[in-house]
């Protein structure tokens, strides 16, 4: 009797076997197929380069790479420094700069131009997305000529906007870009 049992049990061990077999080499075969093991990065842990345009009353106006954290007066030496004329006190010398800033140095009694001023020197005329240029709406971090026709295109087409929100929910640009662009802008008069 036990011989009969054991033979009974004889193929249930081998399909076992085989399964486990199988499952082996499947798992072999998946961890030598390419993948690589999980890797986390964190944003900004190591500071990066950003392109920056400067131009107004500056020695040698331009589009420099500077790291991230640099500052505008970082900006302004990177540039040969300011002109004669320049108006220091127009500007906020200590605000780090971003990827994609303008930075306009005015010169003295001349108004900060609107718009391109904005983010880096905290100009008061933000641009109105109702009556901006192409050229005044590329001025902005992160529009280039694309987002400048569509918004154009846009107002054009579908009359003006009421806010400026209508840039995503007209599906323009997307929510990140707007976030940069949100207190450089109005669609107000």
């Amino acid at each position: 009797m036990a011989a009969s049992q054991h033979r009974n049990l004889t193929p249930i061990i081998i399909g076992i076997a085989a399964v486990l077999a199988v499952a082996g080499a499947l798992l072999l075969i998946e961890r030598r197929g390419g993948r690589s093991p999980l890797e986390i990065t964190f944003a900004n842990s190591t500071p990066g380069p950003i392109q920056v345009y400067v131009t107004g009353a500056v020695a040698e106006p331009g589009v420099y790479e500077m790291m991230e954290g640099d500052r505008v007066v970082d900006l302004l030496y990177k540039a040969g420094g300011n002109a004669p004329e320049a108006d220091l006190q127009a500007i906020n010398l200590s605000k780090r700069l971003q990827d994609e800033d303008m930075v306009v140095v005015p010169r003295q009694g001349e108004a900060s131009t609107a718009g391109a001023t904005s983010q880096v020197l905290g100009a008061s005329t933000p641009i109105n997305i109702n009556t901006a240029t192409l050229d005044d709406l590329d001025t902005l971090p992160g529009i280039g000529a694309v987002y400048s026709q569509r918004i154009v295109d846009s107002r054009t087409r579908d009359g003006p906007f009421t806010t400026t929100e209508e840039l995503v929910l007209r599906s323009l640009m997307p929510q990140s870009t707007y976030e940069k662009i949100r207190d450089l802008i109005t669609a107000g008069p």
